[in-house]
């Protein structure tokens, strides 16, 4: 018999980084995310951003030294975080993004989905995706 969990959304993602302080500045200049902080939990580590209501994205530094670098895409490990923007801005963000100087790889994964790929500091690969009206057909 299958039981349903009452899973409600996504709610965070945890990366680690070389530099806690460098990406949380990072993530909030170049995406805008805005510092959060929860009850009973001290600032860092985990460092918290609020991606947008209910989604946080959780920057953890790293155990050890010398750091390991972000697998690739032979490595069985999480590919990207994506980050849904409106699809009629996509091309106004990547103007953006490409004012502040960052390498922007756009791709179409449809006629009505559009996708930009840009890296972090520590090489994490980064998606903002916008769907179309409809686009979904289930």
């Amino acid at each position: 018999m299958t039981t349903l969990l009452p899973i409600e959304a996504l709610d965070h993602v945890a990366l680690t980084v070389s530099d806690p302080d460098r990406s949380m500045q990072w993530y909030q200049d170049v995406l805008g995310f805005k510092p959060a902080s929860m009850e009973g939990l001290k600032q860092g580590p985990p460092y918290l951003l609020r991606v947008a209501e209910g989604n946080y994205l959780n920057l953890f530094p790293s155990d050890s030294v010398p750091l390991k670098s972000v697998p690739d895409h032979s490595t069985v490990a999480m590919r990207h975080v994506a980050f849904r923007v409106t699809y009629e801005a996509m091309a106004i963000v990547q103007q953006a993004l490409e004012d502040r100087g960052l390498l922007v790889t756009g791709f179409d994964y449809g006629p009505r989905c559009r996708a930009l790929f840009i890296s972090d500091p520590d090489g994490h690969q980064i998606e903002l995706i916008g769907y179309a009206e409809g686009v979904f057909t289930s």
